[in-house]
């Protein structure tokens, strides 16, 4: 009787065992269950954060094209009207100010990259598209080191050729022209010659690079609008 008795006891311990653990598995699932549906909803917010940055970036990058191709265009218009040997200075100062001098610094729409980068949440994107957008955001950096630096000097050498008189308003009246910089025409031919080459360069590098920069952000759009519809 003793050893039946015992035998329920062990079978009855046993069984609640078998219920505690059964219960705790139950519990871990659903758990998991919730920081999987969270963390689904977390990824959710950011591919529509992407999604909607690289619309933005799509629109900023094709209009940054269009404007670097005008600027190359007028550039080249000033160097095939230069190409007569019997242009007078002053001619040449007025084609210089038909040339697009203003520019623009790069800028990017990145921040939804940033974040998941400064906040480790970029270990939450899938791998292919985590080194995609990675490999974006090193690119647009090192086109805005460069570009950056060569615009500077560009700047640097804008500001000279103002300090000996060129501005804007040269084409207005030839008259001003002749009081105000007679002296200086051949200095400020040389120095907005030489910046406005360098300008022309770094176009044309920002243009080559804001076409590989397009494709990249077209190809992560349809990454990202993937993800979405899962």
């Amino acid at each position: 009787m003793e050893n039946k008795e015992t035998g329920k006891y062990f079978k009855y311990a046993i069984g609640e065992i078998v219920l505690v653990v059964i219960g705790i598995m139950i519990a871990l699932s659903i758990n998991n269950w919730n920081e999987n549906r969270k963390l689904d909803e977390i990824k959710q917010i950011y591919y529509h954060q992407l999604e909607k940055d690289l619309e933005s970036e799509i629109q900023n990058l094709n209009s940054r094209i269009i404007e670097l191709n005008e600027s190359i265009d007028s550039y080249n218009t000033y160097k095939e009207y230069t190409k007569n040997s019997n242009l007078k200075l002053v001619e040449i100062i007025q084609a210089i100010n038909k040339v697009e001098i203003n520019w623009k610094y790069l800028y990017f729409y990145s921040n939804t990259i940033e974040t998941l980068e400064l906040t480790g949440d970029i270990k939450l994107i899938p791998p292919i598209l985590r080194t995609k957008l990675i490999g974006l955001r090193r690119m647009q950096e090192s086109l805005i080191t460069i570009a950056n630096s060569n615009d500077n000097i560009y700047f640097i050498g804008l500001e000279k050729a103002g300090d000996l008189g060129f501005s804007s308003s040269l084409d207005k009246s030839n008259k001003v022209i002749e009081q105000k910089i007679k002296q200086n025409y051949l200095d400020i031919i040389l120095t907005m010659e030489s910046s406005l080459g360098l300008k022309n360069f770094t176009e044309k590098i920002k243009t080559q690079r804001l076409k590989t920069l397009l494709e990249e952000v077209e190809e992560l759009k349809i990454l990202v609008g993937q993800e979405l519809e899962r």
